[in-house]
């Protein structure tokens, strides 16, 4: 009999969400609808960077125990994989960066910007999610070791409805007199609030709760999931109507139960053990970080043809995962990028 695996469904989601997240790069639906298109992304791509970061902080928040230097010691051991991760990416995209710092034109005030961008919006656009992911970490580390679960779920839920009202309503503060000399400022320093601050706390807050916390019934579960997700859909609705739906307006208020209660249910959900797990768990970073390099070129030389850049590109992200896969065992080096 095969041993089950509590975790597989966490496993096959996470390979899921690395494909949704190529989708918010490619637009892969702009040509048949552009409207499809924006409310797919909008919707259930967005959830896909926040299941990441709560499923990281369950597993990391799982091995929390009473030994406080034990505790210290694998948050570090923690973050230098994730720095090394960070690093590696950063210097592969070090081409495309210099690239575009030269179609923008170089300047001193462009140096300082990715200094800026490298410690909190990523190296690389869609690397922000690794700094992001370390300096949450951090904060949800301290505030639960200092106050405990539910000061932690409070200040880190405080955190996010502030930069729910920053990035949801960006439209209305760029048009109040004074107020719009402050928020410009926010902008030229912090550019956003998609970040380890105010955007990651919550969701490595849920997973530390449900790391701490027994497991809701499934059907329960499933249930709160599917009315939390109709009720991003609504959200989207009414953001769209009011004008102010933009890329940055993915920090939906309904986005945090929704997330909670999927992974929830995907915690429940125990299936037979196969290694394709372990699999495709790693493939999901490599295809995250590595789908940028194809996707940029494929939509220059194919920018009328966004369905087949995105199908291209999972061909060509994931045809690099099963190479690093294949040969880490003979070029130890490629274990720097997991």
């Amino acid at each position: 009999m095969k041993v089950k695996r509590k975790y597989a469904a966490i496993d096959i989601a996470k390979y899921v969400s690395a494909l949704l997240v190529v989708c918010i790069h490619t637009y892969p639906f702009y040509e048949i609808s552009e409207t499809f298109n924006t409310f797919f992304m909008q919707t259930i791509c967005r959830i896909a960077v926040p299941f990441f970061f709560t499923t990281s902080g369950f597993f990391f928040f799982r091995k929390y125990g009473d030994d406080s230097e034990e505790n210290t010691k694998n948050l570090r051991k923690y973050l230098m994989r994730l720095l090394k991760i960070y690093l590696i990416w950063t210097v592969i995209y070090l081409p495309y960066t210099i690239w575009d710092q030269y179609q923008a034109g170089f300047s001193i005030l462009g140096v300082f910007s990715y200094i800026r961008d490298f410690f909190l919006n990523g190296s690389y656009y869609h690397l922000w999610f690794l700094p992001a992911l370390m300096l949450a970490s951090v904060i949800v580390f301290y505030l639960y070791k200092e106050k405990g679960l539910v000061f932690t779920l409070k200040v880190s839920l405080g955190a996010y409805f502030v930069g729910y009202l920053i990035n949801v309503y960006t439209p209305v503060w760029e048009s109040i007199p004074g107020i719009n000399f402050f928020f410009a400022f926010f902008t030229k320093t912090l550019v956003t609030a998609r970040d380890g601050i105010f955007f990651g706390p919550i969701f490595v807050s849920l997973g530390l709760l449900l790391a701490k916390t027994g497991r809701l019934p499934s059907r329960t579960s499933l249930g709160g999931f599917v009315i939390s997700f109709l009720l991003v859909v609504v959200e989207v609705l009414i953001y769209n109507m009011a004008g102010i739906l933009r890329d940055l307006t993915s920090m939906y208020l309904f986005l945090v139960p929704a997330v909670y209660f999927l992974v929830n249910w995907l915690l429940t959900i125990k299936m037979p053990y196969k290694p394709i797990y372990k699999v495709l768990r790693n493939d999901s970073l490599l295809i995250y970080t590595s789908h940028i390099l194809f996707a940029k070129i494929l939509l220059a030389l194919m920018p009328n043809a966004h369905i087949v850049v995105y199908f291209l590109t999972i061909a060509l992200a994931q045809a690099f995962a099963s190479l690093v896969m294949y040969y880490k065992g003979r070029f130890p080096v490629l274990e720097n990028l997991l």
